[in-house]
């Protein structure tokens, strides 16, 4: 069976545009959530968020590309800036590189075999830009306020412009799922296996999944995978609102609002950014020289039926991550760290604690998560985690929980950051509203800058 190893980590995130901003960040314990400010959420019940850093979106993409950028939501322009880090992080020399300008490669970088080279990118529902669509569809208003289809589109009772002309004729292209991953392998000419998957927080580790397995059955050498996803905006804070799944309490101190597998946990926040981390196969990493964060060694993957409001109460979550410890062959005593998914919502974070006393036999390892500094991205939620995990097991540190002063289920959470030169094993969990679970196990890599 082929190796596949993690040799490259981009993240774009409210703590910053880089993983070396996000690595700082989760050492010093910060917390990135702060009042919305991108536009008016003074009549929301929650009005924070973690947003990312502002950036322009041609600074990361190829002179002859820049057009393109026009026709990209938010969701599209962060995976493209996570890949742009994660390429060069692992010195790939990729079209997109390439072309760019900037630091241009070197030879100590590898150009690789477009064919060969896979995207798997997980995405959510991409929020549409309110101010474009409603102009539009304020042309198409009835006198009763109702929506006219004939003045949407035309007729012949209606020779103006319609309702629809005011969009671009690109306009659907900026708001397809697959449009992330679609823009990445283009920018980097990415020609091998490729998917988009739309499984909520779980994506990105189902997106490896689906790379790991290209890679081990020799479809390809190198892919890049992660998820990425926007929800500070109108659309995203209304979703979120209704699902009741964000604090209404943490207004006043954003900082500490998000507390998960807190005792005082009262919700979450809304957030955006997401990861891309370059999947390798080992022997082809080892050949060109390149720097090795970890290995993946185990995955897991669950569903269950039940309606996304409600927790299911844990036995899929829990069956994942015995499937990722199985499929590597690893005893749940040999996990040094654990990330579940702990948001901060009560009811699920409860589920949470009682999945890692079973999982891990009631002696769970370290537990950590950056969610209590960041908030919920949605299918860049374990994307970022999966980052997080490689940086931890390449330095050998383990990083602080934010807001995490009082853990339910007498939980080892890690109070301080702390280095362990015996982290050989990390596991990262995920689970989605829409019941889908991931669970990836990570390993060091041992002789390995």
């Amino acid at each position: 069976m082929r190796r596949v190893v993690i040799t490259g980590v981009g993240a774009v995130s409210p703590h910053g545009l880089s993983a070396a901003e996000l690595w700082t960040a989760l050492l010093e314990g910060r917390s990135a959530v702060k009042t919305i400010a991108r536009f008016d959420a003074s009549t929301f019940p929650s009005r924070i968020g973690g947003a990312a850093p502002d950036f322009k979106t041609t600074d990361f993409v190829p002179k002859a590309y820049r057009k393109a950028t026009k026709i990209m939501a938010r969701d599209i322009e962060l995976a493209v800036v996570a890949a742009d880090g994660a390429v060069r992080d692992a010195r790939l020399a990729t079209k997109g590189v390439v072309e760019s300008g900037g630091d241009l490669p070197d030879a100590t970088w590898t150009r690789v075999d477009p064919s060969r080279m896979g995207c798997n990118i997980g995405a959510g529902l991409i929020s549409a830009d309110l101010d474009e669509l409603t102009s539009a569809m304020a042309a198409a208003e009835n006198a009763d306020h109702t929506l006219s289809l004939a003045k949407w589109g035309r007729s012949e009772e209606n020779s103006k412009s319609s309702g629809m002309e005011l969009l671009t004729p690109l306009w659907l292209l900026k708001y397809l799922p697959n449009m992330p991953a679609c823009h990445v392998s283009i920018i980097h000419d990415a020609r091998g296996p490729s998917n988009t998957i739309t499984c909520g927080q779980a994506s990105a580790g189902l997106a490896l999944g689906e790379a790991c397995r290209g890679i081990q059955r020799g479809k390809a050498d190198v892919a890049l995978v992660g998820g990425c996803e926007t929800r500070v905006s109108p659309m995203g804070l209304i979703r979120w609102t209704l699902l009741n799944r964000l604090t209404t309490s943490g207004n006043q101190n954003a900082a500490s609002a998000v507390r998960p597998l807190d005792q005082r946990a009262a919700g979450t926040a809304v957030a955006e950014g997401g990861a891309v981390l370059v999947l390798e196969e080992l022997e082809h990493a080892r050949r060109r020289g390149a720097k090795i964060y970890c290995e993946v060694v185990g995955l897991g993957a669950t569903a269950t039926g039940r309606a996304p409001e409600l927790p299911d109460g844990g036995p899929t979550l829990l069956a994942a991550g015995r499937r990722a410890l199985a499929h590597a062959g690893v005893a749940a005593d040999d996990v040094q760290a654990v990330m579940p998914p702990a948001y901060g919502v009560p009811e699920y974070d409860a589920v949470d604690a009682r999945v890692l006393h079973e999982l891990f036999n009631g002696k769970p390892p370290a537990v950590t998560t950056l969610h209590g500094g960041i908030g919920d991205c949605g299918a860049g939620a374990q994307a970022i985690d999966l980052a997080a995990a490689a940086l931890c097991l390449h330095h050998q540190r383990v990083f602080a929980t934010v807001n995490c002063d009082r853990p339910i289920g007498n939980l080892p959470m890690v109070q301080e950051g702390r280095g362990d030169t015996g982290m050989r094993h990390v596991l990262v969990l995920a689970s989605s509203l829409g019941g889908q679970n991931s669970a990836v196990l990570l390993r060091r890599v041992e002789g390995n800058p």
